[in-house]
């Protein structure tokens, strides 16, 4: 932050992604670490929950983060173009679009998840959470959950692998 040199486009995706892969492993990594030691491999129902919508969310975050191969097509193919299209504020707009889009985009599973019965005690034997292990553990089967979350997850995925796919095709 205090180079001005690196306060370029490219550098501010990479910090931001930088950020990113420090949150993402601190979803995950502290709860198992504890557990290693513990000998305990078990998490709360909440703490699952919890677990699960920021590891998503920040996975979520880092797909949205595709805007990179927008920022590298247009320094390859239009290096004449990208500093009016690629402005510093265009591209933090698009780095705190990322963010907030990664994190309001797992609420809806979530939260249709978080409305199943269960019929599991207060401690999951796990220290990683699914959703899939969520789901697993209601009462009696939902496949409407099931269907809008694969849906869900399937209109996210696809329009994402084909603009990364189409920028480097291009």
């Amino acid at each position: 932050m205090w180079d001005h040199q690196l306060q370029t486009p490219m550098y501010i995706l990479l910090a931001n992604f930088s950020f990113l892969e420090i949150w993402f492993i601190t979803s995950t990594v502290p709860n198992m670490l504890a557990n290693f030691l513990s000998e305990a491999n078990t998490i709360s129902v909440s703490g699952c929950f919890l677990q699960s919508y920021f590891f998503f969310s920040l996975g979520t975050t880092e797909t949205f983060l595709s805007a990179m191969a927008f920022d590298k097509y247009l320094a390859i193919f239009r290096p004449l173009h990208y500093p009016t299209v690629m402005s510093v504020q265009h591209c933090i707009r698009t780095g705190a679009g990322c963010w907030v889009c990664g994190f309001l985009y797992f609420l809806l599973p979530i939260y249709l998840i978080s409305q199943l019965p269960f019929c599991c005690s207060s401690k999951i034997d796990r220290f990683l959470c699914d959703l899939d292990i969520l789901i697993n553990l209601s009462r009696m089967p939902f496949p409407a959950t099931e269907i809008i979350c694969a849906i869900f997850n399937s209109v996210f995925i696809f329009p994402t692998f084909l603009f990364i796919a189409s920028s480097y095709v291009l």
